[in-house]
């Protein structure tokens, strides 16, 4: 049987990679005695999967996993023997058992809300910020470096975002409240797209992004799409 949950992560914990979160859920589990279900074979591992890998350095309250049990842990005694043995910045919520057959997370998870805080130093306007937002949204396309197996190439971003609101939240900070792409391939990344909107803006404003929600095909327990 597997259980479905949301693992949270703040503070200096964000700067752990995904692997490295991996890991860490791993031994966690294990320190609070959930009855894990392994693969067979030569190297048996926890069957635990995710439904999108986060971004290193970004802050989440939506990293949704399910993994494998050996037998029912009721949801509520999941996530309080989980917290009680996490590391400092990590948690879970929300974990239940699916009632009906969802497929895989990463195969049904099609969007992402991300919230990200720019700080421009010595202050800026909101107008001129919307504005560079409209500029940049009314482009056929918006084209960011992107590494591949071929090498550094242009990729058109502009079908991966469906919607960016900004608002002022401080003398030198702008929350930007975006709605991107998120699927098996791939999703918005939310940083070169803002260095795109924001070219001119002098001197180069510090991002912060924090994944605030995923929504999947489908109803369920799981966020689903509008």
């Amino acid at each position: 049987m597997k259980i479905i949950a949301a693992y949270h992560k703040a503070g200096l914990i964000a700067y752990a990679s995904h692997l490295d979160m991996q890991r860490t859920l791993q031994r966690t589990f294990r320190r609070a005695q959930i009855p894990l279900s392994y693969s067979q074979g030569f190297n048996p591992h926890p069957l635990l999967s995710f439904a999108s890998a986060l971004a290193t350095g970004h802050t989440s309250d939506c990293e949704w996993f399910e993994v494998g049990l050996e037998e029912r842990v009721e949801a509520g005694d999941f996530e309080a023997r989980v917290n009680a043995c996490a590391p400092a910045g990590l948690w879970v919520s929300n974990a239940f058992y699916s009632e009906a057959p969802i497929g895989t997370l990463s195969r049904n998870v099609r969007q992402a809300r991300y919230f990200a805080y720019v700080c421009f130093e010595g202050g800026v306007e909101l107008k001129r910020v919307g504005e560079a937002v409209e500029k940049i949204m009314a482009e056929p396309e918006i084209l960011i470096l992107k590494k591949t197996k071929g090498g550094i190439k242009p990729v058109d971003i502009r079908s991966k975002i469906f919607r960016v609101d900004v608002e002022k939240i401080g003398e030198t900070v702008v929350r930007f409240d975006i709605l991107g792409e998120l699927n098996a391939a791939g999703g918005l990344r939310v940083e070169p797209f803002l260095l795109k909107a924001l070219d001119g803006f002098e001197p180069e404003p510090l991002i912060t992004v924090h994944r605030a929600a995923m929504y999947f095909e489908g109803g369920n327990s799981l966020p689903y799409l509008p």
